[in-house]
């Protein structure tokens, strides 16, 4: 292929891609291996090795990172922060436009932050799983790509690792895809129904583990926002701090300081 001709094969991936990554840089996705000589970089397939070195990697620095005082607690803060960065843009992308991005680990690549979180996420191609023929249907939705490839597992290998309880880590995946939907400016309406139908029939009972609200800001704008009936213990951290959607928090002063906000 010419150079011309890999550019414009380009253009719809590199399109996408930035549209996405306008929503916040929590959207944001490389595309390709990481670059040569790039250090601290981990291949999403390999965390699912419950005693994996990537896994204990990437346990221990938000171990660390968030002055956490167990495993434990680490893992929930952990499972939540990865569903909100991971694989929030494959589930932001589907809500606005259907499609379903292949984030299966075995196509992710991301960095811990040293501090808090996931710092960066590359794909290793951009492929829509919408547009393949494979042989069950199943493995072309956004569920299976999202949850029961990616999320589920990972939280299964966090609790077979630090025995930390299933469904408090159910509840941090739900809570990380959910609040992808906050990050656009489409009608509440309709991003409350593509949670419905994310949730439909969705494996792991994540439908139980939360709700949505709508609030208004400010600036008048209206935005969807989630709120937790798990907890992820980043307040036992050495931050101090309860999450927003924090359900040791009442609902109404959550919607509250969700409606504060600018």
């Amino acid at each position: 292929m010419s150079a011309q001709g890999e550019a414009a094969a380009q253009d719809g991936p590199l399109a996408a891609l930035a549209a996405l990554a306008a929503h916040g840089p929590r959207y944001r996705l490389g595309l390709g291996a990481p670059p040569p000589g790039a250090l601290g970089w981990l291949a999403a397939d390999r965390l699912l090795d419950p005693y994996g070195p990537e896994l204990s990697h990437l346990l221990d620095t938000e171990h660390r990172g968030s002055g956490h005082r167990t495993a434990h607690a680490a893992a929930l803060t952990l499972i939540a922060v990865y569903a909100g960065r991971v694989t929030a843009a494959a589930v932001l992308h589907w809500a606005l436009t259907g499609r379903v991005l292949d984030v299966r680990p075995g196509n992710v690549w991301l960095r811990p932050d040293p501090g808090h979180g996931i710092a960066e996420v590359r794909l290793r191609a951009f492929r829509m799983l919408d547009e393949a023929d494979g042989p069950d249907e199943r493995e072309t939705t956004v569920q299976h790509a999202v949850l029961t490839q990616h999320l589920l597992p990972l939280a299964d290998a966090l609790r077979e690792r630090t025995r930390a309880g299933l469904r408090q880590l159910r509840g941090g995946v739900a809570h990380g895809c959910a609040t992808a939907l906050g990050a656009s400016r489409a009608a509440p309406e309709l991003l409350a129904r593509r949670w419905a139908a994310f949730l439909d029939g969705a494996p792991g009972g994540l439908a139980a583990l939360g709700d949505v609200a709508t609030v208004t800001r400010p600036d008048g704008t209206r935005r969807l926002v989630y709120l937790r009936r798990t907890c992820c213990l980043f307040h036992t951290s050495a931050e101090a701090v309860r999450c927003a959607s924090c359900c040791l928090t009442s609902r109404e002063a959550r919607i509250a300081a969700y409606e504060g906000r600018s």
